[in-house]
């Protein structure tokens, strides 16, 4: 896949931002409920995994969580590109109406300006393309996301919040637009030029992403583009 081969935005393009991990601090939370010390969510036993998601069914846990520094960042940032911004999040299993709403009252208090649409839902994909065949772009932290989306005909940015960088979401949303060095495929995570931004195999994000993926790579070619080392 060539940088000049990806699927461009357009005029009509949507953008959706996820909400947990994204623009809400899940994992911090997730691993306080879990009894993790560490406060690092990866080191919550698979044993332990289901049963701490259970305890959240019922409750206000996502109306608690913390709102992550960049967030505001975030969204300014999104709308550079375009007039209003989206939430595209996913329901908790088994508890849908409930963390719904109270996704939908997190988004309410912490937001500002707010999201012109909000869906929840564990489909994502569905809203990966409008229906004059326009790609939308979807910002969300979990690989098998991002995956699906591109699947459908969308554009992924694979960003979580406590681990990458928003120059990742610049980077990926310049590309989209054609606003980006064409010797760079960001949106894709794959950079087969010497001194690329990317290089395939280094591991980031989420330990169930079972995809091609990369990280990003500070070198000296970096400043051609006019980005930092």
């Amino acid at each position: 896949m060539q940088a000049k081969d990806l699927i461009r935005a357009t005029e009509n393009t949507k953008i959706y931002l996820d909400m947990d991990g994204v623009l809400a601090d899940f994992f911090t939370e997730y691993a306080k409920l879990a009894g993790i010390k560490s406060g690092n969510y990866r080191d919550i036993p698979p044993a332990k995994a289901d049963p701490t998601l259970d305890k959240m069914v019922g409750t206000d846990f996502f109306l608690r969580l913390p709102k992550f520094s960049t967030a505001d960042s975030l969204v300014n940032l999104v709308l550079k590109y375009v007039k209003i911004y989206n939430i595209c999040s996913s329901p908790l299993r088994g508890d849908h109406k409930n963390s719904e709403h109270y996704k939908r009252e997190w988004i309410k208090k912490n937001l500002n300006p707010q999201p012109a649409e909000i869906i929840i839902t564990g489909q994502k994909e569905r809203h990966a393309v409008n229906p004059d065949g326009s790609p939308n772009i979807l910002i969300d932290d979990r690989g098998t996301n991002i995956v699906a989306w591109r699947a459908r005909g969308g554009i992924g940015i694979k960003y979580q919040a406590d681990e990458d960088s928003l120059q990742k979401v610049a980077n990926g949303l310049a590309m989209a637009y054609n606003q980006l060095a064409e010797s760079v495929d960001i949106n894709y995570g794959i950079g087969k030029t010497p001194g690329a931004l990317f290089k395939i195999g280094s591991v980031y994000g989420k330990k169930n992403l079972r995809v091609p993926h990369a990280k990003l790579h500070r070198n000296t070619q970096n400043t051609k583009l006019g980005l930092p080392k």
